[in-house]
């Protein structure tokens, strides 16, 4: 073909037609080749039908009429719009950016607080726990006596020592508190507790885990965060009784000591009377009382219950002396040996002060690193604070070994009244009103508490988004302006 269509070079063409000449064949396929560019030169495309081409030259024109500004008006709408999008894309990537950067922030800022007032509140329920113990002799049984009585009186169901919400275990600040009463064991006379504070949602609200008992000493996760022991003494009130505590001890070698404890209820004829007479016993006798709460509610029976602490010489004619005061519904007695505890807890407290000595004995002939010396003084340290415990455990032992404790409630003859009197209109008027006053109050400090909780946060999340938002506005009104001019 390309010799036919005079393509190649003199030299080839030469060639070629010299081949040609020789060769049946190709001479054959050359000119059936020069035939069929003669046949294609002269064809001709026929005429198009002058009704067709009128058919097609009118629909042409009539699409393209309908097309043109659907076709313009579509570009010049897509421009803005995709402009649009990729600045709302912007906008809201740059809005996931500062809240990636900030939230950790907060979040750990938020943890480290709630994690502070926990720990505040440990403090504060291991100091309610001290001041129970001073007042009625033994620690509470539960969060609930720690908080408001509901009668107004400080008891030993709600002695007033913390607010309600602690009271109820919380949550208060992401965490939950809990409390846990230990009775007297072995070696052990006064008994314990165990506070634990825990967060809410772990991660969220708090890490760290929280408790105390007795001793003062807060761990978060089992470890000691620091803090005084109780019960705390001077050294010299541990050493003034240490020659009396030894003469117990001797004697607790020889004889058993016996805790002795009685209960007794009495119904008496006139309460003011019986109480005078309770009185005049325990002076009597040289006891006193641990505690006593008394109830004179109007359709109840006026009642006194008292804990009672006398001389143990003292206890069987006390206790007679008593039962006369009226007529005896109940009365029981229980005596409970503490030899072995007592012997164990003197052992304990005699290893304890060896110790000190030899530790005192280092401290006065070492003379070596700083160091070593101030790790001898903190062991010394120590080992003092547990001797004070180990004695003031043994104190409250032989106090209950030498006074016996009688539990006694007195009851008032209680007569039935026909009908109950009922507030007059007047006082239920002004309770009315003043129930509806401290609702109003309590309403508006919750939504005064609300805003200045929440006004700071929106805020700043208002300046955060504010100049997005304006962005964005400024962008949408633009594709509107322009889509009404393309309208038009």
């Amino acid at each position: 073909m390309a010799f036919l269509d005079g393509e190649l070079s003199a030299e080839r063409a030469q060639s070629l037609s010299t081949h040609l000449q020789q060769c049946p064949e190709c001479s054959s396929l050359a000119t059936e080749q020069r035939g069929l560019s003669h046949q294609l030169a002269g064809w001709q495309v026929e005429p198009v039908p002058e009704r067709l081409k009128e058919r097609l030259t009118a629909a042409t024109m009539k699409n393209y009429t309908s097309a043109k500004p659907i076709v313009g008006s579509a570009v010049e709408r897509r421009r803005p719009t995709l402009r649009f999008g990729v600045e709302v894309a912007s906008a809201i990537a740059a809005v996931l950016l500062v809240l990636a950067i900030a939230t950790p922030n907060l979040m750990r800022s938020r943890m480290a607080a709630n994690e502070a007032s926990a720990v505040g509140s440990v403090r504060t329920l291991h100091t309610a726990a001290v001041s129970y113990f001073d007042t009625y002799g033994h620690y509470p049984p539960s969060l609930k006596s720690f908080g408001p009585s509901p009668g107004g009186i400080a008891n030993e169901d709600g002695a007033g020592l913390i607010d309600d919400t602690l009271a109820r275990g919380g949550p208060k600040s992401g965490y939950l508190f809990t409390y846990q009463r230990t009775l007297a064991e072995r070696g052990n006379g006064r008994g314990g507790y165990t506070i634990n504070a825990d967060p809410l949602e772990p991660g969220k609200g708090g890490w760290r885990h929280f408790s105390t008992n007795q001793t003062g000493a807060i761990l978060a996760d089992g470890f000691d965060l620091g803090g005084p022991s109780w019960p705390e003494k001077s050294n010299e009130h541990g050493r003034g009784a240490t020659g009396e505590r030894e003469t117990v001890g001797r004697f607790a070698e020889t004889s058993p000591l016996i805790a002795r404890t009685a209960e007794l209820k009495l119904v008496v004829e006139k309460l003011d009377e019986a109480r005078e007479g309770m009185d005049r016993i325990l002076l009597q006798h040289k006891g006193y009382v641990a505690h006593l709460s008394a109830s004179a509610e109007s359709g109840l029976p006026h009642m006194v219950v008292a804990s009672l602490r006398v001389p143990v010489d003292q206890f069987d004619i006390c206790l007679a002396e008593l039962k006369e005061l009226g007529h005896v519904t109940q009365e029981s007695q229980a005596g409970e040996e503490v030899t072995q505890q007592h012997m164990d807890l003197l052992a304990r407290l005699k290893n304890s002060r060896n110790t000190e000595v030899r530790l005192s004995e280092v401290l006065r002939q070492h003379n070596g690193p700083i160091k070593e010396i101030l790790d001898v003084e903190k062991e010394s340290a120590r080992v003092r604070g547990e001797i004070e415990q180990l004695e003031a455990e043994q104190q409250t032992l032989e106090h209950r070994v030498h006074f016996a404790t009688i539990e006694l409630k007195l009851a008032e003859e209680f007569e039935a009244q026909l009908s109950t009197p009922s507030p007059s209109v007047r006082s239920q008027l002004r309770n009315a009103g003043v129930n509806g006053f401290r609702s109003a109050f309590q309403s508006l400090l919750a939504l005064v508490l609300f805003l200045a909780e929440s006004v700071p946060s929106l805020l700043l999340w208002l300046m955060i988004l504010s100049f997005p938002g304006w962005l964005l506005w400024r962008r949408y009104q633009r594709s509107l302006r322009m889509g009404s001019q393309a309208a038009i």
